[in-house]
């Protein structure tokens, strides 16, 4: 076997040596930036209903039609999205979906009548749905085991902080433009995010691993050969690389039910559906529970606007825990912690603690979504279905969120305490608790293709 074969063989073990570079901190700024703004997006919804209706665009029995169909419409993008990345590359679904979004988004903004902006928003959270799964995915290929948890909880942060940002955004543009022009401002900002197309090749290249995957070993080893030839113009020595095994093909859908991965997939199914219903039940619903609990509406968003601070503590912490210690037994230590404050919180009454515990417990719910969402499944499926895995998972997970309005208005009429629905939370991530010690590999320094050859050997393998 010549040098050249043996190197397109090896592009996983010459991917896992490179040190953290200019070209990985660059790969993560372009995606957070992405996925900064489709979080941005997320957030438009809830953010221009009420000019919507003020100016006829929505009706006020249109706004929970609106609102289905967001969730639908990101749900199939979701799985969607899988297929299409697993079959046509990482980077061709990442650009076309900011190319579709940055166009969709901001035409909303220019609509005059019902239909065409339903019809844009549906095809702008459509891509939304594509691209969260698609930008874990793919910087977790281009990532070395050594950072990968850093980074990958780095684009978590951003994803959790443009919510806030949309809401600052808002609260600046809505009193200073009429009411017909305050809400199209914000979508057209979304425009801001179309530059990125642009973005050159040799900045964000297709995933190596990818290409590898479905056997395009001269364009993997092209791909891996511009990273190194990056770091080696810096002057820095890349060591001699450990031989890895080729990451696992495109097994297609019946893949994901197959001995070897059905388990890893029903973690991964198991976790959108508990974490996304409790973060559903809580961020969702926590100022409707707080009023209902007798508190003034003040009382209650001030509440909320503490504890939601969490959102931006939760990922902080994984940056500077995800790469130190094993990720599977912070999952677990996380769920049951998050358990314990969902049983916890109904037994708070004054409001300082009402603050104190929420605030826990929004923390702990996004420690988990960037340790588990961000970092470890994309972690434990195989590259060939990664996207396939990821985005049908989160299909599940968005359907069953999507139930959890109609259990807290049935537990808000049942419950003489009100806070009581907040023990939704505590089972949800009792049951994810149990799901990560019982069904999850460990992760930690370990590359992706010895993952997803090892089947759920939890042994470290000394040349990984």
């Amino acid at each position: 076997m010549d040098s050249t074969s043996a190197d397109q063989l090896n592009v996983a073990g010459r991917l896992e040596r490179l040190p953290l570079s200019r070209f990985h901190l660059f790969a993560c700024s372009i995606i957070g930036a992405a996925m900064f703004f489709d979080g941005y997006d997320l957030a438009l919804t809830g953010l221009v209903m009420p000019s919507l209706v003020k100016v006829g665009i929505l009706t006020e029995s249109g706004r929970a039609s609106l609102v289905s169909l967001s969730i639908l419409a990101a749900a199939l993008g979701s799985a969607l999205g899988g297929a299409i990345g697993d079959r046509y590359g990482r980077r061709r679904l990442f650009i076309a979906n900011i190319a579709i979004f940055g166009i969709a988004s901001p035409l909303c903004g220019v609509v005059q009548d019902h239909t065409a902006f339903l019809m844009l928003r549906m095809l702008a959270l459509l891509t939304l749905g594509m691209q969260i799964p698609t930008g874990y995915s793919y910087l977790s290929e281009l990532t070395p085991k050594s950072s990968r948890g850093r980074l990958q909880s780095v684009i978590a942060l951003l994803v959790n902080g443009s919510l806030p940002t949309g809401a600052l955004v808002a609260w600046l543009v809505m009193p200073n433009f009429p009411a017909d022009e305050g809400w199209r401002v914000l979508c057209l900002l979304s425009a801001l995010v179309l530059p990125l197309v642009f973005v050159p090749r040799s900045t964000l290249p297709e995933s190596p691993r990818w290409l590898a995957s479905v056997g395009r070993l001269i364009e993997a080893d092209l791909r891996t050969t511009e990273i190194e030839k990056g770091l080696l113009r810096k002057g820095i020595t890349l060591p001699v690389p450990n031989v890895l095994p080729l990451p696992i093909p495109d097994l297609g859908w019946a893949g994901l039910l197959s001995n070897d991965i059905r388990r890893r997939f029903g973690l991964a199914v198991l976790f959108q559906v508990c974490h996304l219903s409790a973060v559903s039940l809580f961020a969702a619903w926590l100022p409707t529970i707080l009023v209902a609990q007798g508190l003034d509406a003040g009382s209650a968003f001030a509440i909320s606007a503490i504890s939601f601070a969490g959102g931006m503590l939760g990922p902080t912490m994984a940056i500077f825990l995800s790469d130190r210690f094993e990720r599977r037994r912070l999952l677990v230590g996380a769920s049951f912690f998050g358990s314990a404050l969902g049983f916890v919180y109904p037994l708070q009454s004054a409001p300082i603690w009402l603050m104190s515990v929420g605030l826990l417990l929004t923390t702990t719910m996004f420690f988990i979504s960037a340790t588990g969402f961000a970092i470890y499944l994309p972690e434990i499926l195989p590259t060939g279905i990664r996207l396939r895995g990821m985005g049908s998972a989160m299909l599940v997970g968005r359907l069953s969120s999507a139930l959890t309005p109609f259990a807290v208005a049935s537990g808000l009429t049942r419950f003489g305490n009100p806070l009581l629905v907040v023990t939704g939370v505590g089972l949800l991530y009792a049951l994810l608790a149990l799901a990560f010690a019982f069904m999850g590999p460990n992760t930690r320094g370990r590359s992706l293709e010895t993952l997803e050859h090892s089947g759920f050997a939890t042994q470290q393998d000394s040349n990984t």
